[in-house]
């Protein structure tokens, strides 16, 4: 094993002194070296260890003249810290990528993920993430025919009951996952998948069975990915995503399929890799449209829309917002899938909110904002966390940091009730939009509240 990293204490501050010199925020630095600017904010306070490809990164983006890299001893990488923030940096050699050409090989390539997250879980903790990787999976799912016959001959019988219980639990651990954050789940969600889920799927099933349990398992799967994504386990969280894909494509359940592609491009566009998240938000939208799901037709507009204000292209935005709301006004939600309930008139707000900030259009975005709080705090209380975050970011750009410092208060007290870092990361980019603003009363006092909620994550 390589040796860990030796950092001089003054790393962060030599850091934020050449950021603060350079007139960067931690946002636009995260952007330059694709890195989430919560990491950032971890490294300036002292809190993680550079991974040696970030730190080769930061010396270059700030022309630091290898002054950073002086700083750092010994260069290895702490796998747990590289996870955090590396976008693509390079880690373990891991199952999960693959798109398998036939659905045998697709649950061979599922299970051995679930075993090797339960058994390697520390090591896979630092497992690169590429938004690339995403494409290939995608376009398979477009071009190969969905008439796959997953029958198998095991020695336990599988049916409705067992399929019934895998679905009643999934959204047991979804629930949880929306009141109290990925982090609080995800290790619970991995473990029903290999003690439970890869059992039925070695199991005695027919044709019709074997649909119905390829697409609960890729629900779970999903989830899986998604609570991996909120925890900032990045390249585990897109692998769990392929291989719900590939369970899905197995199933012949399109809506779910377009679903899991919506997930993939919200994961793209939250690490800044608008033309990936653009793709394959059009492709879930194709995929919902054959599927004859309005709601994720909506739900992929606005993921596209969202993939081109992070590009900053306005206008491109502007045309998918406006078919985002088409296609919200058209869907007869009776009929949706249970699994999109959260899918309503807040969440889409929400999401016209983070384009407008995205663009750098404050004021639209607060209006967007507010209505965003429309919503069931307490069923979806991570969602009302990042809803704060957003209309605080809204009043920043606006120029009211004052308001923006009280609003941001309350995302700080939503956010310690939840285990999630992306709720941390929305807290770290508000502070750092606040930083210009120290000695206002209202940015003290959240300054006071968020900094101990940013050190103990």
């Amino acid at each position: 094993m390589p040796g860990r990293q030796a950092i001089d204490p003054a790393f962060g501050a030599c850091l934020k002194a050449l950021r603060t010199k350079r007139r960067l925020s931690l946002r636009r630095l995260g952007q330059q070296i694709h890195c989430s600017h919560g990491y950032l904010w971890d490294l300036e306070a002292g809190l993680k260890r550079p991974s040696p490809s970030v730190l080769t990164l930061l010396d270059a983006a700030l022309d630091a003249g290898g002054e950073l890299l002086a700083l750092a001893s010994v260069v290895s990488a702490d796998v747990g810290e590289a996870s955090a923030g590396a976008v693509n940096a390079g880690g373990p050699t891991v199952p999960g990528l693959e798109f398998a050409a036939d659905w045998q090989r697709g649950v061979a390539v599922a299970t051995e993920l679930w075993r090797d997250d339960m058994q390697r879980r520390d090591l896979l903790r630092g497992v690169g993430f590429s938004a690339a990787a995403y494409l290939s999976p995608a376009v398979r799912w477009l071009t190969a025919p969905l008439d796959e016959s997953p029958a198998s001959a095991g020695e336990r019988l599988v049916g409705e009951p067992e399929i019934e219980a895998v679905r009643r639990v999934t959204g047991v651990y979804r629930s949880l996952d929306n009141q109290f954050g990925g982090m609080r789940v995800r290790d619970s969600v991995v473990r029903f998948l290999d003690t439970e889920v890869a059992g039925l799927l070695r199991g005695r099933y027919d044709m019709r069975t074997g649909r119905a349990l390829m697409s609960a398992a890729a629900e779970a799967t999903q989830l899986a990915g998604w609570s991996s994504y909120d925890a900032g386990l990045h390249g585990l969280a897109q692998r769990y995503m392929v291989q719900a894909l590939r369970l899905a494509a197995a199933a012949g359940d399109r809506p779910l399929g377009a679903e899991i592609m919506a997930a993939m491009s919200h994961q793209a566009a939250y690490l800044r890799a608008s033309t990936e998240a653009v793709d394959l938000a059009r492709a879930a939208g194709l995929m919902a449209a054959q599927a004859g799901v309005a709601a994720i037709e909506a739900e992929a507009a606005v993921l596209e829309a969202q993939g081109h204000a992070v590009g900053g292209d306005e206008a491109a935005c502007a045309a998918a917002l406006d078919r985002a709301e088409r296609a919200f006004d058209r869907a007869e939600r009776s009929s949706d899938p249970q699994w999109i309930g959260y899918f309503d008139e807040a969440y889409l707000s929400a999401k016209f909110g983070h384009c407008f900030t995205a663009l750098g259009q404050g004021k639209t975005a607060a209006r967007f904002a507010v209505r965003s709080l429309d919503m069931d705090g307490q069923a979806y209380a991570r969602g009302r966390q990042f809803n704060l975050a957003l209309l605080a970011v809204a009043h920043v750009q606006c120029g009211d940091p004052e308001q923006a410092a009280v609003v941001g208060v309350q995302a700080a007290m939503a956010a310690e009730r939840l285990n999630s870092r992306r709720a941390r990361d929305y807290l770290a980019d508000l502070a750092d939009r606040l930083g210009p603003y120290q000695g206002l009363s209202a940015v003290d006092e959240f300054s006071e509240r968020v900094l101990p909620l940013l050190r103990s994550v």
